[in-house]
């Protein structure tokens, strides 16, 4: 909230003058509705309008989904895209969310396997359940994934997936330890949705989460906990029909813009990467507007997404943190939370 690298006044940057020229939000909003009425009226015409690619992270809270699935539905011209793949199965609440009861399932449990996962970091409260566990006694953590201290000992066997496959096929020594557990607990968390052969490493999962219950000492049924790391990941996956941002959207759209987004991701960095090796050759964007909506600017990789697309206007629109605006969220309970404005937003930042 204090960092230097905070945005609070919107501006719009010309590439090829380098100048930077304030605007106030009346007339952004002037713009953008004379934009919207022009727009309706070609698409009425049967004219082919232009279309606005909006990619949209998922620190955005339901409130602003709601309205931009509104908006996509109203004008056909908005596109809507995540800018990571996320292959993920949310038919039922237990294949992405944590088990409510899991507290208590945490205190009659004297095994629990963390797979991928650093609840250290990723969910806190997790961690200090666990840790008071262990304390406790009687009371074994298996880790697969890398080394890292959880501020309590644990037994990590492997950060290779064919040992995890050993595990599930039963081939591993380890696997004693589940047959002679009460109630095991298996943890891992969304980083699994986006591997490429997501839907193979859950299948996995699943099946070793079967087997568990199968040879299980306890009568208690356990099931895959995933642990959301960010407060709006669970909200943002329930929104399941979202396209991943690819290369054709960045030739075919005449305005990106990004909400909420870093530009750090994997995916866009590749894009990045594949235009400034000159992959796509054949597209030829000029006079093309990227709008950036956040509360600061990774300003390395702008200037490498201006230079690679070509896109000669840069107007931004400073929004709040998440401590200066409210919001509706789902925790990775599942549990709605509703939070409320702490501190008064500064400069011409506004909420999302």
């Amino acid at each position: 909230m204090f960092s230097p690298d905070k945005v609070i006044h919107s501006f719009l940057e010309n590439n090829k003058g380098q100048s930077l020229i304030g605007l106030s939000w009346q007339k952004l909003f002037k713009e953008f509705f004379y934009t919207l009425y022009f727009q309706t009226h070609l698409l009425k015409n049967y004219y082919r309008p232009h279309s606005i690619l909006m990619c949209v992270g998922e620190n955005t809270s339901l409130e602003v989904l709601n309205l931009l699935n509104i908006l996509t539905r109203q004008y056909s011209f908005f596109k809507l895209r995540q800018p990571e793949q996320r292959l993920l199965n949310v038919d039922l609440e237990e294949k992405y969310l944590i088990d409510s009861n899991l507290d208590n399932k945490i205190q009659n449990s004297d095994t629990c396997l963390l797979i991928g996962v650093n609840p250290r970091y990723e969910g806190f409260r997790l961690n200090l359940r666990l840790r008071s566990r262990y304390l406790k006694g009687n009371f074994k953590i298996i880790q697969i994934g890398s080394l890292i201290n959880l501020t309590f000992s644990n037994i990590n066997i492997t950060n290779n997936t064919k040992i995890l496959k050993s595990l599930v096929e039963g081939n591993n020594l380890f696997c004693q330890e589940f047959v002679n557990s009460s109630n095991p607990i298996l943890i891992s968390n969304t980083e699994i949705f986006k591997r490429q052969d997501s839907a193979g490493f859950t299948n996995m999962l699943n099946f070793l989460t079967k087997h568990v219950n199968s040879f299980s000492q306890s009568g208690n049924k356990s099931s895959l906990n995933i642990l959301h790391s960010s407060l709006g990941s669970v909200g943002f996956s329930n929104y399941n029909n979202l396209k991943t941002i690819q290369n054709k959207d960045f030739r075919g759209a005449n305005v990106i813009y990004f909400i909420n987004n870093s530009f750090s991701t994997s995916n866009i960095k590749k894009l990045l990467n594949l235009k400034l090796l000159n992959y796509f050759q054949d597209s030829n964007l000029e006079n093309n507007l990227l709008i950036t909506q956040n509360s600061s600017l990774e300003t390395k990789l702008m200037a490498q997404l201006k230079k690679g697309f070509v896109l000669n206007n840069h107007l931004h629109l400073p929004n709040t943190v998440f401590f200066e605006t409210p919001g509706t969220y789902i925790n990775t309970v599942g549990n709605i939370s509703k939070l409320n404005r702490i501190i008064k937003p500064s400069g011409q930042t506004k909420d999302n």
